[in-house]
């Protein structure tokens, strides 16, 4: 019981990330997820849920985006997603936990210590191919793919409406991506699809609670308390 309730707590949150936050608060799946799950169970449960999120946060933001700037992000989460699962059997659940917990605190940091520093440097085709080509591999192998997209579209300083929705169709087409190669490489089992399903309801409610956070509740105090949570909680991995 404990354990479907945690599931459910992590699809729900799921669904507010993707359709309110572009996915930031996504790194916390997986750390949840690992507290009643082994890592290889863990991860293989996150994507069909990611899918499920995918599909409604597109919808809820259905032609928002900005095309433009999604063409040259497609290339390089493509590289990603191949690179990562070459690399797959190398990596060990201690490893995966490490990078979770990296993943949390810089990230955090970036945002807590330097709110005001703009990652300009990356505003160019190179700069979109290499951080979607990260977010590519951190996604497919710890499903933390989040951070580098996020940063990536700071720096070219997207509006928040366009920011999320080009970051949901963006993280839709990684996430089939992920799907062909982890069908390829026999890591997704029929029963983890079915058991993503049965929550299917769950996300719908995550999803309509971050459309309703995403319009109506300031982002940036909400966005200031979950980087301390970001901190935090890769600290304890980290430690742990």
């Amino acid at each position: 019981m404990t354990t479907l309730v945690l599931i459910a707590f992590v699809v729900v949150l799921i669904g507010i990330s993707k359709s309110a936050f572009a996915g930031a608060l996504g790194v916390f799946a997986v750390p949840l997820l690992m507290l009643k799950l082994p890592a290889s169970q863990a991860i293989a449960l996150m994507l069909p849920l990611l899918i499920i999120a995918d599909i409604l946060s597109v919808k809820s933001f259905w032609r928002k985006w900005d095309n433009r700037l999604l063409l040259p992000l497609i290339p390089g989460a493509l590289l990603g997603v191949i690179i990562a699962y070459l690399v797959i059997d190398l990596i060990n659940p201690d490893y995966l936990r490490l990078i979770i917990a990296l993943i949390c605190i810089v990230f955090a940091l970036k945002n807590i210590l330097f709110k005001q520093t703009t990652l300009s440097f990356l505003s160019n085709k190179i700069g979109a191919v290499v951080m979607s080509m990260f977010s590519g591999i951190t996604s497919s192998l710890v499903h933390a793919g989040g951070p580098p997209i996020i940063i990536y579209f700071s720096a070219i300083g997207l509006t928040p409406s366009k920011f999320v929705a080009t970051a949901a169709i963006f993280f839709a087409m990684m996430n089939i991506f992920k799907l062909i190669a982890a069908l390829s490489f026999g890591l997704l089992p029929s029963a983890t699809i079915v058991t993503a399903l049965l929550f299917f309801p769950l996300a719908l409610l995550g999803n309509w609670i971050g459309v309703k956070i995403n319009t109506s509740i300031d982002k940036q105090l909400f966005l200031k308390v979950m980087n301390y949570l970001l901190l935090l909680l890769g600290t304890w991995l980290l430690l742990k």
